[in-house]
């Protein structure tokens, strides 16, 4: 563990855990959610543009002075009811430092007040529209955008639509069940989450779409005939077990899919980029768009 990383659990540990309790999250969710405006080193790199797939908001960030190479197709964690946030944007900005990107960032309407299964399709539409473009397309997502991430991914390939070139996936939620029995065991040295809590956001988002679904657990597909699948993940999250497990069962299905794993990081790691850790995983990420761009 890097001396950066130590510092930053030992600070989180000093803070209220996200996801601590139900009534924490539903106390949390009452409140008003704006999403992050895009930071400025990102407007002054981009054309941002804001459109809209069936009233959910998109913003289309194009590189200035710069054909793209690539689309990528961002979904933002939050388990489906916080907003994109800053760090979101970090994320974002790393994975297009190397490689000319068209990126798109829907800010799908959130849990309680929506579900899943009003996005969906809307995602799907905006995917669809993407995978048009002739270039490679690059899925990627954070935690429970990663689950979104996934589940684009498997409905492509359900539907015969076009697959992705790559899914990066960062702390993903692989299993929205949450019943791992490693959950207990991970979750008193997680800094960041807390199991009561995400059960309450799953079950909001799901609604009457059971848990097990691949599209809300990914774990349980086949997993067969998907593309490149790259994860990132911290051994103190409590996702990890189910993400690794997916992974495995990805590899096993002869997907190609990799999991890498940082023993002391925590949930999303990525979104701070002081971390040495993060710059590894980010690092590695763009050399994974770089290859399918590249082609």
């Amino acid at each position: 563990m890097s001396l950066v990383m130590r510092v930053v659990v030992q600070a989180l540990r000093l803070r209220p855990r996200h996801l601590a309790s139900a009534d924490a999250i539903a106390a949390e969710v009452a409140r008003d959610r704006p999403d992050a405006e895009v930071p400025r080193a990102l407007r002054r790199a981009y054309d941002v543009r804001r459109s809209s797939v069936e009233g959910m908001p998109v913003v289309t960030l194009t590189p200035k002075g710069v054909h793209p190479v690539g689309e990528l197709l961002y979904t933002h964690g939050g388990a489906y009811v916080r907003p994109l946030i800053t760090r979101h944007w970090h994320i974002i900005a790393s994975l297009g430092l190397t490689t000319p990107l068209r990126v798109t960032v829907p800010l799908y309407a959130l849990a309680p007040e929506h579900t899943g299964d009003e996005t969906y399709p809307k995602l799907h539409m905006l995917y669809d529209s993407l995978a048009e473009s002739g270039l490679p397309v690059i899925v990627a997502g954070d935690s429970a955008g990663g689950a979104l991430a996934m589940a684009l991914t498997i409905r492509a390939r359900d539907e015969h639509c076009p697959l992705p070139d790559a899914v990066l996936l960062f702390s993903p939620c692989a299993d929205a069940t949450l019943t791992n029995p490693e959950i207990p065991v991970i979750e008193p040295r997680d800094p960041m989450l807390g199991s009561e809590g995400a059960r309450w956001a799953m079950r909001r988002w799901a609604k009457d779409r059971p848990l097990q679904h691949p599209w809300l657990s990914p774990v349980n597909d086949s997993l067969r005939e998907l593309p490149w699948i790259c994860a990132f993940h911290g051994e103190r999250d409590l996702l990890c077990p189910d993400a690794r497990r997916m992974i495995a069962k990805a590899k096993a299905a002869g997907t190609d899919a990799e999991i890498h794993l940082f023993p002391d990081a925590f949930h999303v790691f990525v979104g701070l980029p002081q971390l040495p850790e993060s710059r590894a995983a980010l690092a590695h990420a763009r050399g994974i768009i770089e290859t399918v761009t590249a082609t």
